[in-house]
């Protein structure tokens, strides 16, 4: 295996995707990220930006399992599977993580009955091998795509991982409507990045996030509102379960995290708003970004 370590924004909108020639630059499609590490890849949730990643998949030609890490069941972050091409391939094994909640405990029965004609009951039988697994935050995930066994799951905080595998922390933070959102890191030769959308800071920052997040290279950050619209006392967006970029970036000074990634931007964010918001983080936290769809960071 390398030591390689690297991330892809397949989809960085939040809630719905954006069209339109004014989104371009930062891209329309919903919450979809890979890293890429030591050889390995898998992705955090499965917005729209997940459609691309499977024809990018099927490209390759490879055929090795698949890990899909879903931070919740809202729509635009599960969007993206009934048009993921790999399910309708035979030999390829899709394994699904998902957070259990009270609300939706059952990935594929959400996505039946989503609608009483929902895209996925339409198109042609599944022929991948599906496997989902349901976690409660804590857990901690050892995957190796070329192993015989290529997902792990541990509750045993003191036990080693596995050699070959990957290891992926989970943390559930409850700051988001309807059972909160799971929020992953992963660490690898001396270096470390954090995946938390959806999640709305307290005052004073989430502390349990800051803790899970402590010392990381980098935080992908829910930065969906501007300070302005979270605040407005007309239409104020506090309880809604999303962030600012303040918000983000204040979480990254406390936890000592190097870069953040600005990220589910609001989908009637336009391009020039996003990046007055980016020079508005870095003028504040000079390793602030904004994701944008296509990009790649290297770690």
């Amino acid at each position: 295996m390398t030591h390689d370590f690297s991330l892809y924004f397949w989809g960085v909108r939040g809630s719905h995707p954006s069209p339109g020639a004014e989104f371009v630059q930062t891209g329309g499609n919903t919450s979809c990220v890979e890293m890429r590490v030591a050889g390995q890849s898998f992705v955090f949730d499965a917005g729209t930006g997940l459609v691309d990643y499977g024809r990018h998949l099927l490209a390759a030609g490879a055929r090795r399992p698949i890990l899909i890490m879903l931070s919740h069941y809202h729509h635009d972050h599960i969007q993206g599977l009934p048009h993921f091409d790999p399910l309708y391939t035979d030999d390829q094994q899709v394994f699904i993580v998902c957070p259990w909640n009270m609300y939706h405990d059952r990935v594929w029965d959400l996505l039946l009955h989503s609608s009483a004609r929902t895209m996925l009951s339409e198109r042609p039988r599944m022929l991948a091998r599906r496997k989902t697994i349901q976690i409660e935050g804590g857990e901690r995930l050892w995957w190796n795509a070329d192993a015989a066994e290529p997902l792990v799951v541990s509750v045993d905080a003191a036990a080693a991982v596995p050699d070959g595998y990957i290891e992926i922390k989970t943390y559930r933070s409850m700051a988001h409507p309807r059972g909160g959102s799971m929020c992953y890191r992963v660490d690898h030769a001396g270096k470390s990045a954090v995946f938390a959308t959806d999640t709305e800071s307290y005052v004073g920052a989430d502390q349990g996030l800051a803790r899970f997040a402590q010392g990381t290279d980098l935080i992908i950050h829910d930065a969906h509102f501007t300070p302005e619209e979270y605040s407005n006392p007309r239409a104020c967006k506090q309880g809604w379960g999303h962030s600012t970029w303040e918000m983000a970036v204040d979480l990254a000074r406390m936890a000592n995290i190097s870069k953040v990634a600005l990220f589910h931007h609001d989908p009637g964010h336009a391009d020039a708003l996003i990046n007055a918001i980016e020079q508005a983080a870095q003028a504040q936290f000079p390793g602030a970004f904004a994701a944008r769809e296509g990009d790649e960071v290297l770690l």
